[in-house]
């Protein structure tokens, strides 16, 4: 009996030990270094290649290529970059022109709130400008009041009308660019997002 509560006693010393000697092993591996903070593509850090993801700093999305931490888009907006439904939301809005941006076609607000952005071969491009009372905005969907406009000013499609800032003259969208198309005898209105030469 008094074998038997000596082998017991063993086995639950060794077990002891074993359950130390995992402890010890498991604590004494190197502490995995924090994710990089991305503020931009941080210079040397070293990656395994894989598919795009939220920076740590949550406001762009970066890729690891080659070994290397690649800025793909700044997500400069309120909402910055977030996971949904298993693909990446990247808030463009407040995009300074000429930023790197995704995905082709996309719309968004500059900072001031005065000009529509669209993405345009992986580059931010000022589609038109925003110059009406309730400026750029974005809810639902993005919105640009371009019921007012100076002639040039960039426009994004044919069918946009605008009335020039003094109200005297309507102007249409032609080759990019609000231009000239008639004056109007009493004035130029623009309500409810409508415009009209009177």
């Amino acid at each position: 009996m008094i074998a038997g509560m000596r082998r017991a006693l063993l086995v639950v010393t060794l077990g002891i030990v074993a359950a130390q000697a995992c402890k010890v092993s498991s604590s004494s591996a190197p502490p995995q270094p924090a994710p990089p903070s991305y503020a931009g593509a941080p210079p040397g850090a070293q990656c395994a290649d894989g598919p795009p993801m939220c920076g740590a700093d949550r406001a762009s999305v970066v890729q690891c290529q080659r070994g290397a931490w690649v800025l793909l888009q700044p997500c400069p907006g309120a909402r910055g970059c977030s996971i949904a439904g298993g693909s990446i939301q990247c808030d463009t809005n407040a995009s300074p022109a000429g930023a790197p941006c995704e995905p082709e076609g996309g719309y968004g607000c500059t900072a001031d709130r005065r000009n529509l952005t669209v993405c345009r071969g992986g580059r931010t491009a000022i589609a038109s400008t925003c110059r009406g009372v309730r400026g750029c905005s974005v809810g639902n969907a993005v919105d640009c009041d371009h019921s007012v406009a100076l002639v040039g000013d960039p426009c994004d499609g044919p069918k946009e009308i605008a009335c020039s800032q003094d109200g005297k003259a309507l102007l249409r969208c032609a080759n990019g660019v609000y231009q000239f198309s008639e004056p109007c005898r009493n004035a130029c209105l623009s309500t409810s997002g409508r415009v009209l030469c009177q």
